[in-house]
């Protein structure tokens, strides 16, 4: 439903669009970023990890000392992008001999939560390659928003 104007804004409209021409394209054209696939065949397990060690779900007792040597912030990264880049942020720790990384999810709003946050835990889960814990940070740190995640040591061949 369109509104009139009053006679005095109608002139100055008209007055205003009078030399007004349109555009010898008027088709807008964006270009789409590409996404990128998740791989359908399994990454390669390190040499002595087994696939079916565990990732244990740490406690406060287990986080008295932790300092982060490094972090991720996933905000802003969708879902598959985001396990992409902690897959490769966990493999660029294990390989810094890094002990501790924090990764930041967000904690989403109000009925709305935040999906990487739901689903880190079960990436971490399929990660014992790179892994041996994590627990949510302290609340100076993030809290429920964010993880602290203990890196496992690199076997010594």
């Amino acid at each position: 439903m369109t509104k009139k104007l009053p006679p005095e804004d109608q002139k100055l409209w008209d007055e205003i669009v009078k030399n007004v021409r349109p555009l010898k394209r008027d088709r807008v054209v964006s270009e789409v970023p590409k996404t990128t696939k998740i791989p359908n065949k399994p990454f390669l397990p390190l040499p002595g990890i087994k696939r079916t060690q565990k990732v244990e779900v740490l406690h406060a007792n287990d986080l008295r000392n932790v300092r982060p040597d490094g972090q991720l912030d996933l905000h802003g990264f969708t879902q598959s992008s985001g396990e992409l880049a902690l897959r490769e942020f966990l493999k660029n720790a294990l390989y810094k001999d890094w002990r501790w990384v924090r990764i930041i999810t967000g904690k989403g709003s109000p009925g709305n939560p935040s999906i990487l946050r739901e689903q880190t835990p079960k990436w971490l889960q399929s990660m014992p390659e790179y892994v041996t814990g994590y627990a949510y940070a302290k609340p100076d740190d993030g809290g429920s928003g964010a993880f602290y995640v203990k890196i496992r040591r690199k076997v010594r061949i």
